[in-house]
């Protein structure tokens, strides 16, 4: 490539890896730089153009599509996202920046009637288009475990996103324990087959959203178990993005999400509080011990917390949440904090502690090729 004609546009949208590109970059500033101690404006715009984390958001299967539209409800428009579906009417009726109707051969549009078979044959069938717009350096996944198309096909889509040099980082819902054996021996063969292909790798069960209130209508908890993670992938791609006061950078979010190890893990939670010192202490520990998760902390081997609020959020206010989160979890765990102000929050503070370490207990299960656990529903 010509140093001298260098095509940043063409550079920021190609599939090569953030070393690749700050490598290119760094080649023109030798070249083009009259003093080699010292880096220029120019090339600091330059680099910041095509260093900039590329970040796509999937929805797989009717419960990924229903995810993903919801994000445009609350206020997500500028995330990249993308919707995937054998089924042709409800990918038709979703809302995302691009749609990809997948396995057109296999189902014709009728969707994989259940059969996580038919969702792996017709996500294999598109594999290139898949590759091609799978584009970015960190890409979430959401889906529900159990069905035909998110269960067959969300494992082919992480795949595919590594072989393009993505962190893989994948949201899925665990069907209630009502469902029946069937459903669950579904979903645990396609966690079985995410381990392979998914960086951290976080279930939430249904049986867990009983533990808010078990009259809750299921269209309610269906948007509640949505927002948790809308809000979770808006925090997180926000951290990669955005320059706090205390900044966190994509390094230090890569680190954390990350695979460390044979297989995936992770833990996040987010949480709200009004500042008083009592609520600051429980909301710290809620973000922490995320009840929808249930992770065992004492996993935890590197953790991040972003604490955000208006003008007004103060040092001894950040100084118990970071303590309160450091109580618990290992003492030679790595913690690193970070904040930001945004006067949108008015007097609430907004506490995310994201972490890498602990296994859920539904991966275990398909690590070890068991039984799901199951909520005692009636001491909840």
């Amino acid at each position: 490539m010509n140093n001298d004609k260098l095509d940043l546009s063409d550079l920021a949208k190609s599939r090569t890896s953030v070393r690749s590109r700050f490598n290119e970059i760094a080649r023109q500033n030798v070249n083009s730089n009259s003093s080699a101690n010292l880096d220029s404006d120019k090339y600091l715009s330059d680099l910041l153009k095509v260093l900039k984390i590329k970040s796509i958001v999937v929805g797989i299967g009717g419960a990924g599509n229903n995810t993903v539209s919801r994000m445009g409800d609350m206020g997500s428009e500028f995330i990249e996202t993308i919707n995937i579906n054998t089924d042709a009417h409800d990918l038709y009726y979703s809302n995302s920046n691009q749609k990809l109707l997948i396995g057109k051969e296999t189902c014709n549009g009728l969707g994989s009637g259940n059969d996580p078979s038919v969702g792996t044959t017709a996500a294999e069938e598109d594999v290139n288009r898949l590759s091609q717009v799978l584009n970015a350096d960190v890409v979430f996944l959401t889906f529900g475990l159990g069905g035909g198309t998110g269960t067959g096909a969300a494992p082919i889509v992480a795949r595919e996103a590594k072989k393009n040099n993505a962190t893989v980082v994948s949201f899925c819902s665990v069907p209630f324990s009502s469902e029946g054996t069937e459903r669950s021996l579904r979903a645990k063969k396609g966690l079985e087959e995410l381990l392979k292909y998914s960086d951290t790798l976080i279930p939430v069960p249904n049986d867990n959203l009983l533990r808010f209130n078990q009259r809750l209508p299921i269209l309610t908890g269906f948007k509640i178990m949505d927002e948790v993670l809308i809000r979770s992938i808006n925090e997180i791609i926000n951290l990669i993005n955005n320059c706090g006061l205390i900044n966190i950078d994509y390094a230090d979010v890569r680190r954390v999400i990350q695979k460390k190890g044979q297989y995936p893990s992770g833990l996040i939670g987010i949480t709200e509080s009004l500042g008083a010192e009592a609520d600051l202490i429980k909301k710290a520990r809620l973000a922490l011990h995320n009840p929808l998760l249930e992770p065992d902390t004492k996993k935890v081997d590197n953790c991040i917390v972003s604490v955000s609020g208006d003008h007004q959020l103060s040092l001894s206010q950040i100084d118990k949440i970071i303590s309160t989160v450091s109580s618990e979890i290992p003492e030679d765990a790595s913690l690193k904090f970070g904040t930001s102000i945004n006067p949108m929050l008015g007097s609430k503070i907004r506490i995310m502690a994201l972490g890498r370490g602990p296994i859920s207990p539904y991966v275990q299960a398909a690590i070890d090729g068991t039984e799901f656990p199951h909520s005692n529903i009636s001491q909840l």
